[in-house]
């Protein structure tokens, strides 16, 4: 197979590679704007529900739960976002270590590996989410199964790993405590319902604010993680430019060099032509 030919090959792999980079980043930065649109609403919803528990409270305290530190880690399942699932781990085994053993969920099943290799064995394995279209789907039994682990006594307080967002590619792990909720003071008291007892609408509350908080975290692990996913897809994007640009000025040397060769050619035989039929060289 000629060089030229081999050339050619080699742009049609690259030009294939660049398309489906180009089209991964264009789908990383949908994600990207779809988890960053509602995040002031979600957190403006999350201080109102917040307010209300903290309403509720005036007309009672909720019993003290005894219990150990529950941990949700919210990872990736999808690759080209360098060492984000291994960051966020050693997060959640730093705080493991300091809160002692209790309940971990995990959301991404690439965590599971370096979490088995440190001895932990999460209670509930989960695909992290990969769009803001998935996430009610997923939040539902969440909620569902950290309510479970509360009502038993497996858990106690709860604290939500994962990555904030930073700017474009930059991200850094953090923890947020969820339970027990927060309560603001301050706030003036809220008249008894014939309808409904404090307990019960304390129980309804906490659970929205636990769904809004998760709600408010994976947003941001999702920006996070497609904004670091968009950079790299940019960076390989350039990469396969600078690649396909070499390629083609070096095909380009080539047929250059492979037309002067024929010429050189056309114009020895020529002369040899004229020697044979007896004239001047």
């Amino acid at each position: 197979m000629s060089r030229e030919r081999v050339l050619q090959q080699r742009l049609r792999s690259l030009g294939t590679l660049e398309e489906a980079v180009g089209a991964l980043r264009t789908l990383s930065a949908q994600h990207f704007r779809a988890a960053r649109a509602p995040l002031a609403a979600v957190r403006t919803y999350r201080d109102e529900v917040q307010r209300f528990l903290g309403v509720l409270h005036t007309l009672g305290t909720e019993p003290a739960r005894g219990g150990p530190t529950g941990i949700v880690l919210i990872a990736a399942d999808l690759g080209l976002v360098g060492d984000y699932t291994t960051r966020l781990v050693r997060e959640s085994l730093a705080l493991r270590a300091e809160s002692g053993p209790g309940p971990l969920v995990c959301l991404g099943r690439r965590a599971v590996a370096p979490l088995a290799r440190a001895g932990v064995e999460p209670v509930s394995v989960q695909p992290a989410p990969t769009s803001v279209a998935g996430l009610t789907s997923l939040l539902i039994p969440l909620v569902d199964t950290i309510l479970s682990l509360r009502r038993t006594g497996e858990l106690g307080s709860l604290w939500l790993v994962a990555a904030r967002f930073e700017g474009a590619g930059e991200y850094s792990p953090v923890r947020v405590p969820v339970l027990p909720v927060p309560v603001p003071t301050g706030l003036p008291p809220l008249a008894s319902s014939p309808y409904s007892d404090v307990e019960t609408l304390r129980t309804v509350v906490i659970r929205e604010y636990l769904y809004v908080s998760l709600y408010e975290t994976l947003l941001e692990a999702l920006a996070s993680e497609h904004g670091k996913r968009l950079v790299t897809a940019e960076s390989a994007r350039l990469w396969l430019e600078e690649r396909i640009s070499g390629t083609r000025r070096l095909a380009t040397a080539i047929r250059r060099e492979a037309s002067t060769q024929e010429l050189l050619e056309v114009i020895v035989a020529a002369r040899a032509a004229r020697r044979e039929a007896g004239g001047v060289s």
